[in-house]
């Protein structure tokens, strides 16, 4: 019967086309990632026998069980031996961040002495296992004799592929998300040498820790898993921004940032992106294209839904977010995007963009447009113009050509409804796009509702405004007026570093009190307002966790200090008015944070101010 399966099966090629795989044994897995083993070994200091007995048998048993699989199809690591160059990554990162770490949290000097060697183990065997249910949940190995006769699938729970057979890699359609974590205990015994094993269980408060952490409960993992998700997305983050890497033969999924790059290329090919001219969507200078980015980002989901292709992002940070992991663009610092100031002849705009390196779009140079008669000037988080300018010349203008999509609709002026701004530019505060954890109306910032007639205050309705808020109510416009004399800080409050919300609200007091962190300037991500503080999202979070701030913005909102809207979302939307310019930024609430962080607040910041959405309708 499974004989006749794998002849039915698409993926039944001959060896020589590189699908099959061979069974070998640890040494021989190992010896390309030698590098990396010596640095585990000298990050753990510890002696030869202690090497020998725990850690030399937990490597190589996880290389001979894991062989040369993939950790992913079409994501990181998803070329042959991926998985095991994943788990030795992770363990190497989580032993860097283990160094400043004290496990467990707030022990006393002793304790902390006596269980150093024990929470340092279940960190390495932790990261090594984290990953190793994904072979038995997510792939499907089939088997083969020294004859290439079938065998029948691998079955995980019985142990490590036989040595001298052959197998070949089928990926499960089926597969359920994170089922691989809850199946990693089950396998445990086929990686971590029982002294290990009994070491960790010797101690319960390791072991819950280690158990939570390797079915990625990390939360409940406290600090072990703090760690062991950092290490996982460093490890992760590397891979992706090295490009689209190698994929295993018979992967049929094609990675999302390939496929935007292959439309993006039709695109450009059909020219169904106009280029160098006035209000055009794209601008080559040089080696540079800039691409007008909320325009470019729409038009290649169009395209890929015409296409009829799955898996297609609705929103334009995920789109950006794939292009950057995956360096196909040119990064401004942390961000995608850029401002830019683009001249040709004498009409000047400016837009905010996507950077890409011409060669990465036109392989064959002769296919490559003309460049642009004019140039465009890169600007910095102030609106000045960069030492970097790209393109040069100018002549006269052949037109108007078509609207340009980075300048403000006179609808924003005017603040009729539907008005909106699709390449908000201005204010360096104001990041182009926003992006929240909750489905939200306003995606890619059109203002579903009315904008107050200008003059006239919107109240805000006795739900969201705290006395506090109300007496603190400050003047827009920049008016100043005298201030309320300074009262002591208010108490400290407590907070448990187990939960990553808090541990988030503990390090925003921290860089408040301290100083690190600007509120109320054209950079800060923290803005005052009479209804309470505003935290840039996800700018704020990004701060506290470049890789999972996903995870710290979803925990806060579960401790429920913030203010919602009427809609039950979670993400308001804030307008900032500079000197006749016009952005939005996108925030969470929390309308009481001198009590919530124990901090005193510099008064409201006179050009933000909170849209209120009408009943019924999200902010």
């Amino acid at each position: 019967m499974l004989a006749r399966l794998f002849q039915q099966s698409p993926l039944r090629k001959t060896r020589s086309t590189g699908e099959w795989l061979v069974v070998l044994n640890a040494d021989s897995l190992l010896a390309p990632l030698r590098t990396l083993s010596e640095a585990i070994r000298s990050l753990v200091g510890v002696p030869d026998t202690h090497w020998d007995t725990l850690y030399r048998p937990l490597v190589e048993s996880f290389a001979a069980w894991v062989q040369q699989l993939p950790a992913s199809e079409a994501h990181h690591h998803a070329g042959p031996g991926g998985l095991l160059r994943h788990g030795l990554e992770v363990a190497h990162e989580v032993l860097r961040l283990r160094r400043s770490s004290l496990l467990p949290s707030g022990a006393p000097a002793e304790e902390l002495a006596r269980l150093q060697d024990v929470w340092t183990y279940a960190c390495v065997t932790a990261a090594l296992m984290h990953d190793i249910g994904k072979p038995m949940s997510d792939l499907r190995v089939a088997l083969f004799d020294a004859a290439g006769r079938a065998q029948g699938l691998w079955a995980p729970l019985a142990g490590p592929m036989p040595p001298g057979f052959s197998y070949r890699v089928e990926f499960n359609r089926g597969r359920v998300y994170r089922r691989h974590g809850r199946i990693a205990p089950l396998l445990a015994r086929h990686v971590v040498p029982v002294e290990g094993l009994n070491w960790l269980t010797s101690e319960p408060e390791v072991m819950d820790a280690w158990l939570a952490a390797i079915q990625g409960e990390y939360e409940e993992a406290g600090p072990l898993g703090v760690l062991v998700l950092k290490a996982d997305g460093l490890s992760v983050a590397r891979d992706l921004s090295g490009g689209m890497g190698t994929r295993m033969p018979t992967a049929r999924a094609r990675p999302l940032a390939e496929r935007l790059l292959t439309a993006l290329r039709h695109l450009l090919a059909e020219e169904a992106l106009s280029l160098n001219r006035p209000g055009a969507a794209g601008f080559l200078a040089d080696d540079t294209l800039w691409l007008v980015s909320k325009r470019v980002l729409d038009a290649l989901r169009e395209q890929m839904l015409r296409e009829g292709q799955p898996g297609v992002p609705s929103r334009n940070d995920r789109l950006m977010d794939e292009l950057q992991q995956h360096g196909l663009l040119v990064p401004n610092g942390d961000r995608a995007v850029w401002t830019c100031e683009v001249r040709v002849g004498d009409w000047s705009q400016r837009l905010t963009c996507l950077r890409f390196e011409a060669d990465r779009l036109w392989p064959d140079a002769d296919r490559r447009p003309a460049p642009l008669d004019g140039m465009v000037i890169p600007l910095d988080e102030g609106g000045v113009a960069s030492s970097e300018q790209a393109g040069s010349g100018a002549n006269e203008s052949d037109g108007a050509g078509e609207p340009d999509p980075g300048a403000q609709s006179p609808d924003v002026a005017s603040g009729s409804p539907g008005a909106g701004l699709t390449e908000p530019v201005g204010d360096a505060s104001v990041d182009p796009v926003f992006s929240g954890l909750d489905p939200d109306p306003i995606e890619d910032l059109p203002l579903p509702f009315d904008q107050p007639p200008e003059g006239v205050d919107s109240p805000l309705r006795e739900e969201t405004r705290s006395p506090a808020a109300a007496s603190a109510e400050a003047p827009r416009g920049g008016q100043t007026t005298s201030q309320p004399a300074r009262q002591a800080a208010p108490p400290s409050p407590t907070f448990d570093t187990n939960d990553v919300g808090q541990r988030f609200l503990a390090w925003l007091r921290e860089a408040i009190a301290s100083g690190r962190v600007e509120i109320n300037t054209p950079k800060a991500r923290l803005h005052v307002l009479p209804e309470g503080l505003a935290l840039v999202s996800p700018g704020i979070f990004r701060d506290f966790d470049p890789v999972h701030w996903d995870r710290a913005q979803k925990r806060l909102q579960k401790l429920k200090h913030h203010r919602k809207l009427p809609d039950g979302t979670n993400i308001w939307t804030c307008r900032v008015e500079k000197e006749r310019k016009r952005s939005l930024i996108r925030a969470i609430l929390i309308p009481d944070p001198e009590r919530v962080l124990g901090v005193r607040l510099p008064p409201p910041n006179p050009v933000v101010s909170l849209v209120m959405p009408e009943d019924g309708q999200g902010g």
